[in-house]
């Protein structure tokens, strides 16, 4: 080897040291800089005794699973937990909703709080600030993202960049440095990034296989997948200076009724991941020559408002499965579904045929086309509102709509759009906004309904005329 090459071998391995040693210096730099963050330690001493003398207080957040405000009601899963141990030690128990995460620590450590139950999860540096309680659950990571409308491919390729939540148990890697290679952190809440996943605004987003169970059914628009990274245990923090809570809490977390009454808590919350793949198409078994046993009555009766007869017959098998005697849990009756207010209203009682029932629904599906005939003027995408109207009632859709436009969709389009702003009106964020007049609407249910009956009028139009037909075929001739 040459001096030359001797010398440049030098100054390489020199900037490999130096470079070595300045990335040790900032990681130190930024390890010491988070310990001594203002809520890195305890500012008062607040124990159990101290607590007895007046309120517990939770520290919490926004979220289906945590704490939710409802008319009438409060719900969540840790503010239940924490409701029951609250009297168990003879005190009320006080939520405090946090915006920030910095913010609920700040609250936990100067007094403000006592508990953080926030899906909580401590990385490294966190487990320095904060003792904890025996897991209350466990969850893994999933990527909420829109379901396709039509066939994937088998490798289901995520988005390049998924949103998380600084206040997710994934937040950051699995250990400890910070948010995973592909991800975005944001300040805004999982439920909060779930929404914008459903608007629009972002390609995916990272949540628990808990909220992937719990808002599977609610928000049918979106699909689960696992993502990468292990198991986390749910967990509620509080100052290391309160050993008697945590003590307390623990043995009384531990026992066997308590354990018992959680598992059945949580089951109630969750449900069942929803399957993956495209959103459904839903069918029915057709033969060449007959739909249902009321042809004949669909045929005389069905010809409305510019849309065949096979629209009722569609609506008929979604209702009922064509049967004349169907009793919903909720009241509705009969072979198109009529709620009692409705059938009075057009004259319906328990004496009359089927046609009379058929005849009816042609009637008001004729109503709602005129009542939305000005709002949205295209023929085709008012059948949608029309069919979601039939659902849900008038008044749930004008909410969605208004609440379409007011998040930036289009208010006169339904798939993708509207349809999106009527699973939201299932959220008490979006239900409770004072400009939507008509309260909590069971979205996905309308969500299902539309494409139910969108699809089955094509399938059976097709089945029944030996060919195709478009959307915009579906009408008489």
């Amino acid at each position: 080897m040459t001096v030359k090459q001797r010398t440049g071998l030098w100054i390489l391995l020199a900037a490999v040291g130096v470079a070595v040693v300045l990335g040790w210096f900032l990681r130190s730099q930024r390890s010491h800089n988070r310990d001594r963050a203002p809520w890195s330690s305890p500012r008062v001493q607040r124990d159990l005794q101290a607590i007895q003398q007046d309120t517990l207080r939770m520290l919490t957040f926004p979220d289906p699973l945590t704490w939710e405000e409802r008319p009438n009601a409060t719900t969540g899963f840790e503010f239940e937990v924490l409701e029951r141990f609250a009297r168990h030690i003879g005190v009320p128990l006080k939520v405090i909703v946090m915006h920030h995460p910095d913010s609920m620590y700040m609250a936990l450590q100067d007094g403000r709080g006592d508990l953080i139950a926030a899906t909580f999860d401590p990385d490294r540096s966190e487990r320095k600030w904060f003792t904890c309680a025996a897991p209350l659950y466990t969850v893994r990571p999933m990527v909420a993202r829109i379901r396709s409308e039509g066939k994937v491919d088998a490798a289901g390729q995520l988005a390049d960049s998924v949103v998380v939540s600084a206040w997710s148990p994934f937040r950051s890697g699995p250990h400890g440095r910070g948010p995973e290679k592909g991800t975005v952190m944001v300040t805004r809440t999982p439920d909060e990034t779930l929404v914008d996943v459903v608007l629009g605004r972002a390609a995916a987003c990272l949540v628990t296989d808990a909220t992937a169970m719990h808002e599977g059914a609610r928000l049918p628009a979106l699909e689960f997948v696992p993502a990468k990274g292990g198991e986390r245990g749910i967990r509620i923090a509080m100052r290391t200076n309160a050993p008697e809570l945590k003590t307390t809490l623990d043995a009384w977390l531990a026992g066997a009724e308590e354990t018992r009454f959680r598992n059945t808590l949580l089951d109630g919350y969750l449900g069942r991941l929803p399957r993956t793949g495209p959103l459904r198409q839903r069918t029915m078994p057709v033969r060449a020559d007959s739909i249902s046993p009321y042809d004949e009555e669909f045929r005389t009766h069905g010809d409305v408002a510019g849309w065949k007869w096979q629209l009722l017959a569609a609506m008929a098998w979604r209702e009922s499965r064509f049967d004349s005697t169907a009793i919903s849990s909720k009241g509705a009756q009969g072979i198109m579904q009529f709620m009692p207010n409705t059938a009075a209203r057009y004259g319906l009682d328990t004496a009359m045929t089927v046609g009379d029932h058929i005849r009816a629904a042609g009637r008001y599906i004729a109503r709602l086309d005129t009542v939305w005939m000005r709002a949205v003027p295209d023929r085709d995408q008012r059948l949608r509102f029309v069919l979601a109207s039939y659902n849900a009632g008038v008044g749930h859709i004008i909410d969605a709509q208004r609440l379409a436009e007011r998040l930036g969709l289009d208010p006169q389009h339904w798939e993708n759009n509207v349809e999106r702003a009527v699973l939201l009106l299932a959220k008490p964020a979006f239900y409770r906004r004072p400009e939507l007049k008509n309260g909590y609407c069971k979205g996905s249910q309308v969500f299902n309904y539309v494409r139910d009956i969108i699809g089955l009028y094509g399938h059976l139009v097709h089945s029944t005329k030996g060919g195709g037909a478009r959307t915009s075929e579906l009408r008489p001739q």
